[in-house]
């Protein structure tokens, strides 16, 4: 577009010059329809904004690291004369990677219709993935005009980690872990505030009416299964680290929910506080993971805690990727 106007305004100077220099009506009256014919060609325009609609269409709410998101723009023109061009330019910003800009560009839309606008967009590192539609711009015939439709659009995308299987060592140690655990007795039930990352079905409704916040049923199992992430800041500052980190841990969540029941739970240092989430069923993994991949402050700075050398005391994962039993490695005969 740039390009155009700058050989329009050469024309028009060129012109110019030819018209100082003759007086032939000719060459006025040339003159006089290149400065008219984009004038007109721009006076649409102004009608045509009020009738373009553009939006985001629906998107899964996760998608897997290193999948491609195919994310669609929806455009809607109810006006009766067609529309030259339109033009979509948007923004990619994943966690640990730099912003990407997109766009994309309709070349003729006819009246009252209806098109779509297809942007392929990497899953990157795992994380909080935001779309942006920066800007939509609405273009007259000759391309020298433009007038921009409407302000800017988001959209934000949970990057989950990838599953992978789980080793014979992991299996072993979990397995034993579980037999355990089901030998065990249960322990007293109790009533704790919510904390991120609690099941829905676990909030006890009617005492949260009367405390007036969120109120849950948990209870200590002699013989629970934790699976510990051992976290550190170190690992949440390296992408890459991070993300290897995340697809261990979610693969032994989804075996644990398969194997373990309402014995499983998953803890993990948050800003100097121990989180807990108990792992009932599959469908409680999404909610979980979400909150562990939030965390941008483990706090702990001496692994001597109490609450952290009570959870090492079990299993743990560490951040080179390796589960330990104490101070056995699965992966270690």
């Amino acid at each position: 577009m740039a390009r155009r106007k700058i050989i329009y305004i050469l024309i028009l100077a060129a012109w110019s010059w030819l018209v100082m220099l003759y007086t032939f009506q000719e060459i006025r009256f040339l003159l006089l329809i290149l400065l008219c014919i984009p004038l007109l060609l721009f006076v649409p325009l102004i009608f045509q904004r009020g009738k373009t609609e553009v939006k985001i269409s629906e998107i899964p709410d996760y998608v897997t690291r290193e999948e491609i998101i195919r994310l669609r723009v929806a455009v809607t023109y109810e006006g009766l004369l067609p529309l030259a061009g339109l033009k979509v330019r948007g923004s990619w910003q994943v966690h640990g990677a730099k912003r990407l800009s997109v766009e994309s560009r309709i070349r003729g839309l006819g009246g009252r219709t209806e098109r779509e606008i297809e942007f392929e967009l990497p899953a990157g590192h795992c994380g909080q993935a935001i779309f942006t539609v920066a800007r939509v711009r609405i273009y007259d015939w000759l391309s020298l005009f433009s007038l921009p439709v409407s302000g800017s659009l988001s959209r934000k995308i949970w990057i989950t980690p990838r599953f992978l299987p789980v080793s014979e060592g992991e299996t072993a140690m979990i397995l034993s872990l579980a037999r355990a655990a089901s030998a065990s007795d249960e322990g007293e039930a109790f009533v704790r505030e919510y904390r991120p990352g609690d099941s829905l079905r676990s909030i006890h409704w009617k005492l949260s009416v009367k405390e007036d916040e969120l109120q849950v049923r948990d209870f200590e199992p002699e013989g629970q299964v934790s699976l510990f992430l051992n976290m550190t800041d170190g690992l949440l500052e390296n992408p890459e680290q991070k993300d290897r980190f995340l697809d261990k841990a979610c693969s032994l969540m989804v075996f644990l929910a398969e194997t373990c029941g309402d014995r499983a739970v998953v803890c993990w240092m948050q800003d100097g506080v121990l989180m807990r989430s108990r792992i009932r069923e599959a469908e409680d993994i999404y909610p979980c993971i979400r909150e562990v991949i939030s965390t941008k402050k483990t706090g702990v700075r001496d692994p001597g805690e109490k609450t952290v050398r009570s959870m090492l005391a079990g299993c743990h994962l560490e951040e080179d990727g390796r589960l330990y039993l104490g101070e056995q490695c699965a992966d270690e005969e």
